[in-house]
């Protein structure tokens, strides 16, 4: 029985300790399982969460470019909208960061600039989107070298058309370049004017557009993008402005050719009858129903040569100058009645020539009023209510 107690003694640790080494196996073995389990399940669950958000590469889609010329480089953007996520795409921004020692538009060969993206996050979780959008860089390089463009470069180009009897000279200005960048730059006229004289300087402004010339490698050579050049008006005419000029043999042509239009046949007056017997009261008749006023005749009374006064040329819409020649009249049909009247005929502008010469066109005469009262017909050939203009009585 000792024997065999001894042995119990012996055996029963034993057990003990195999029984525990097997449940640590056993639990070790369940804790791999746990572990692996878990790992399986988050590889699926980032799987199928990862396979449902839509991948958005801001650099992929950003496309940068580089234009001008060494020393005036300018770096842009552009970026790819993806259909269906325009809303997104509004509230991305690109930032593109320029060396310390260059602005934008000024850099040269071998700089660096930074691109940097911002976009709203809340927005592109709710849209499913996974947005990857890592600082990036461009090295500015292949930059040509300027095309250097002179003032008389720049101006060759223009065309200055200068149209009309001095002091009424217009001026237009064209840009016939055959150079396919100086046809896009914008000429126009510094404080332009409705009226110009001879040898009236007119300043011409050239204004470039940044982006062409900068892509196009093109420079002005005062640095800017913008030159003046100044231009004097020609004209080979000129209005006459002092009543001193008219030559006597001309102002006798113009009243004998004013007298001439005051017709004598029937009908000739039927512009002004009808007005002029209404004022003096008197019925008209007709015959075959159709009036039958005439001009009975004219005499001279007198004649005013008319200037637009300087102050006031910007506002003229009509002609320089003109003479004024009142005449007395009458007005008749065929009953016999008559009314006696004043009348004003206009000759205008008298130019004097290149060579010194003044004309008229006798054939532009004409009756500008008839009138029964002779303050009217004064006032009108005085210009007593126009203050554009001034009248001298011409006394030969």
């Amino acid at each position: 029985m000792g024997v065999l107690e001894t042995k119990r003694v012996i055996r029963q640790p034993k057990r003990r300790r195999m029984l525990r080494h097997m449940h640590m196996i056993r639990v070790c073995v369940s804790l791999f399982a746990l572990v692996v389990l878990t790992t399986v399940l988050g590889i699926v669950v980032y799987v199928v969460g990862f396979a449902g958000y839509t991948n958005v590469d801001l650099g992929e889609l950003t496309r940068a470019e580089v234009y001008g010329y060494d020393g005036h480089g300018t770096v842009s953007t552009s970026t790819v909208v993806v259909p269906g996520y325009e809303e997104f795409f509004e509230t991305v921004s690109v930032e593109i960061i320029e060396p310390k020692e260059s602005a934008n538009g000024q850099l040269s060969n071998g700089d660096k600039v930074d691109i940097e993206y911002g976009y709203d996050k809340q927005l592109a979780k709710q849209l499913g989107l996974r947005v990857k959008a890592s600082e990036e860089y461009v090295i500015v390089k292949d930059l040509p070298e300027a095309t250097v463009i002179s003032d008389e470069e720049l101006f060759a180009g223009i065309d200055i058309s200068c149209e009309g009897i001095a002091p009424m000279v217009s001026v237009e200005l064209n840009n016939n370049s055959t150079d396919e960048v100086l046809k896009t730059v914008q000429f126009e006229i510094v404080n332009p004017k409705n009226n110009y004289d001879v040898d009236e300087e007119v300043v011409v402004k050239a204004v470039c557009d940044a982006e062409i010339f900068a892509k196009n490698a093109y420079e002005l050579e005062n640095g800017t993008l913008e030159s003046t050049k100044s231009y004097k008006v020609t004209a080979t005419e000129r209005y006459v402005s002092d009543a001193e000029m008219l030559p006597t043999e001309l102002l006798e042509q113009m009243r004998a050719a004013g007298a001439k239009l005051f017709g004598t046949n029937p009908g000739d007056a039927n512009e002004y009858g009808l007005r002029i017997f209404s004022d003096a009261g008197q019925m008209y008749t007709t015959e075959n129903k159709e009036y039958t006023f005439r001009f009975t005749g004219t005499s001279y009374i007198s004649s005013y040569f008319v200037c637009a006064t300087p102050e006031n040329m910007e506002e003229l819409k009509n002609h320089y100058n003109d003479v004024r020649i009142a005449y007395d009249t009458a007005i008749t049909q065929s009953d016999g009645k008559v009314v006696a009247a004043e009348a004003v005929v206009i000759f205008r502008n008298i130019v004097q020539n290149e060579d010194g010469s003044i004309s008229v066109d006798l054939d532009s005469g004409e009756i500008v009023s008839v009138s029964r009262s002779d303050a009217q017909i004064k006032g009108l050939v005085r210009c007593s209510d126009d203050e554009n203009y001034t009248s001298v009585r011409l006394e030969r």
